[in-house]
């Protein structure tokens, strides 16, 4: 099956697209972030780059662009954070900015570009992400691409009103079928 997307390293104008992007309420909701002006690059990238999970280390990110194949297009973005050689670990983090091409399949195909960098690329065995626990459908897509649910954490996460709020912790493991 051909990929609806590609991985690109991210470049200027996609962080200052997905910045004007980010006020969708649907992200507001699924990302429990404020808002981004155009003069918050670094605020941007340091929020998709905050770990929450405690077993990563303290590797240097590396974040992505998600680009359409058909247009070469920038929907959104995939990083890796925490990356955690010696324990062979690192977090995900995902984000559909472009509410367009949400709910069809572009998602999931990223996933499986960035699971398999992951393991093949930089032969980690584990991938953990977090995910709020109503937001359904990007556990449908982490459930399609092999994610399971492993923990509940408690009020992990600081929403933009100041309500604590848990999160599930889903991982994915390095299986021989997959390299």
């Amino acid at each position: 099956m051909d990929s609806k997307v590609y991985l690109s390293p991210i470049e200027k104008s996609h962080l200052f697209k997905y910045m004007r992007l980010s006020g969708d309420p649907e992200l507001i909701s699924t990302m429990g972030w404020h808002p981004f002006q155009n003069d918050e690059k670094e605020r941007f990238l340091n929020v998709v780059e905050t770990l929450t999970l405690p077993y990563c280390g303290d590797g240097q990110p590396i974040t992505f662009s998600i680009i359409t194949t058909k247009d070469d297009f920038p929907i959104g973005y995939v990083t890796l954070k925490g990356i955690n050689y010696s324990k062979a670990k690192a977090e995900l983090g995902i984000a559909i900015m472009d509410s367009r091409y949400r709910s069809g399949g572009y998602g999931s195909n990223a996933l499986t570009l960035a699971t398999d960098y992951v393991f093949n690329t930089l032969q980690l065995f584990v991938i953990g992400l977090t995910v709020f626990p109503s937001n359904t459908r990007a556990i449908r897509a982490y459930e399609k691409v092999g994610f399971k649910i492993v923990d509940i954490l408690q009020k992990a996460w600081t929403m933009p009103d100041g309500e604590q709020v848990d999160m599930l912790l889903m991982e994915l493991k390095r299986d021989a079928n997959r390299i």
